[in-house]
């Protein structure tokens, strides 16, 4: 576990830095993904470790971090600061200058540092036991993450669609409710959470592999019950009508046949 807090911690500061200098915390979004990929790989070369089953998990976390980098630097880029982060900027800096550097490196860096290190458990567990796996779990994890990254990479691309139809106007609907949106309100979050659990059934079997189960369920919570309910109310504020409709129809997270 050392290795990759390690790595992280020194990731996190060098994008810190970066988002300064750009005035930009927003960059913390596209590095995000990578935050796991390198310090995945930073752990390995570390440790010299050549062994199958950490290796994969990296490779596994490499194909999830490489699209959701591309996918948010497409989205941000050549934009502001993202509208989240403008507004901390503007609120801490009534404080000074110091108090919004210190704010932001805790709240924004840190503390996603230690949701990243928390979500990396499978990893961790298998680079501390890098050569007890079990191949039946390895293949199940692995067609369960694959799934996960299958259904969000789906329901991004969709979603993408969607909002650049609406953007030069050829598409008529206020909300996405068509493709997977039609079966779950946050496929893409479904997706993310399965991803996770993927990983953490493939190191199940090794000394203390049920402490991987921390990843998913902390995933799982976060997308649940803090991301989530943030975006619902920002929906049933600008569309409270339609989205009160679609909420009576379509599941929240887990996707299945639309309500009566």
């Amino acid at each position: 576990m050392l290795p990759f807090g390690i790595t992280l911690i020194s990731y996190l500061l060098f994008v810190f830095c970066i988002a300064q200098i750009k005035q930009d915390n927003s960059v913390m979004d596209i590095a995000y993904g990578p935050a796991f990929f390198v310090s995945a790989i930073g752990a390995l070369w570390w440790t010299d470790t050549t062994a199958l089953l950490p290796i994969s998990l990296t490779a596994m976390i490499g194909i999830w971090a490489l699209r959701l980098a591309i996918r948010i630097y497409r989205k941000n880029h050549g934009k502001p600061e993202d509208a989240r982060y403008a507004a901390w900027r503007n609120l801490w800096m009534k404080r000074g200058y110091t108090y919004f550097v210190l704010r932001s490196l805790l709240q924004i860096y840190l503390l996603q540092g230690t949701i990243i290190f928390l979500v990396a458990t499978p990893f961790t567990i298998a680079l501390a036991t890098p050569f007890a796996l079990s191949w039946p779990l390895l293949i199940l994890g692995f067609c369960i993450s694959l799934c996960g990254i299958s259904i969000e990479a789906t329901a991004d691309y969709q979603l993408d669609q969607f909002l650049t139809r609406k953007r030069i106007g050829t598409e008529s609907a206020v909300l996405m409710t068509t493709g997977l949106f039609r079966y779950a309100r946050r496929p893409n979050y479904f997706g993310e959470s399965l991803i996770w659990w993927g990983l953490a059934v493939t190191v199940l079997p090794l000394p203390f592999g049920y402490l991987a189960l921390v990843s998913p369920l902390v995933i799982t919570y976060i997308v649940t019950s803090v991301t989530g309910p943030m975006l619902e109310n920002i929906f049933l504020a600008k569309y409270p009508i339609e989205y009160r409709e679609y909420m009576r129809t379509t599941h929240y997270f887990i996707p299945w046949f639309p309500k009566a």
